[in-house]
């Protein structure tokens, strides 16, 4: 298996959940009531403090409880929750197993925000995530060239894109779009990482191993790009920088991290090759 094409439904939503945070704190940072309000008053500060605690809360309940959270959500959206409420609601939905409906709503979220063009574009972003969770591919690309738009300087969604086309292996575009979160950010090893699994899809090894050196420079404990690397060296002929890449990535990751069956499927590959359970091409 390789690093830009998860098949565990865990590692999909972490990556989802991971932007739905970072984009719902700047909601509660730059809301429109601050907007409204240029010199907050101490009730607001209070109030937008108590809400980025109760959304706090809600997210930590998607985790571990997804109805309630969503149950929980949905009536502060009632109450005049506003955009977090929504947010929290839209992400109970995907982690319960409703991407489409999630998407509809992160989307409908987007398109009624008073917020500024990135946080727009990184809604609209999370709804292409979730899209592609779908497999709508269509929507998913549709959302996120919308997002492309609104933020065009924004490294991680170029490389957010480019996780979908790859899931929907479009690998020629997936590079494309890894090309130019590299002109934004080019020593970005994730974007590297990435690109050189896509090359390795497009049988460009030479390519490939170009990307996952550089990557593997910029951050040689990333267990991601050691197992990368060491998928495209085994393909290569070169079995002891196989071994090599994936015992500092099986160091490198936490012992319950996906990540680890992954290296060991590959490691299964090289030396039982007849008995190993396949794990990439």
């Amino acid at each position: 298996m390789s690093v830009i094409r998860v098949a565990k439904r865990k590692q999909r939503l972490a990556l989802l959940r991971c932007a739905a945070q970072s984009a719902a704190v700047a909601l509660l940072l730059t809301g429109a009531a601050a907007a409204a309000t240029p010199v907050p008053t101490p009730g607001a500060i209070a109030a937008r403090k108590a809400d980025a605690a109760r959304y706090a809360a809600c997210m930590e309940q998607v985790e571990t409880s997804p109805k309630e959270a969503f149950d929980a959500a949905d009536s502060w959206v009632a109450l005049g929750g506003g955009e977090p409420a929504k947010h929290c609601a839209a992400a109970a939905l995907l982690k319960i197993g409703f991407p489409v409906d999630a998407a509809e709503r992160l989307e409908a979220l987007a398109k009624a925000s008073a917020q500024d063009d990135d946080v727009r574009a990184h809604i609209l972003d999370q709804a292409g995530q979730a899209w592609a969770e779908a497999k709508r591919w269509d929507d998913a690309n549709r959302t996120q060239t919308a997002a492309l738009k609104l933020a065009p300087k924004a490294v991680d969604l170029w490389i957010s894109r480019a996780r979908t086309r790859a899931k929907a292996e479009n690998w020629g575009l997936a590079v494309d779009d890894l090309t130019e979160a590299l002109k934004r950010d080019p020593k970005n090893a994730e974007a590297l990482t990435l690109r050189g699994s896509a090359y390795r899809y497009l049988d460009a090894l030479d390519l490939a191993i170009e990307d996952l050196n550089q990557a593997v420079g910029l951050a040689p404990a990333d267990p991601s790009a050691r197992l990368e690397r060491g998928i495209v060296h085994r393909l290569r002929g070169e079995p002891d920088k196989a071994r090599r890449d994936w015992a500092e990535g099986l160091l490198a990751a936490p012992e319950d991290a996906p990540i680890v069956e992954d290296i060991r499927r590959n490691i299964e590959l090289l030396e039982f090759p007849e008995t190993a359970t396949p794990a990439t091409k």
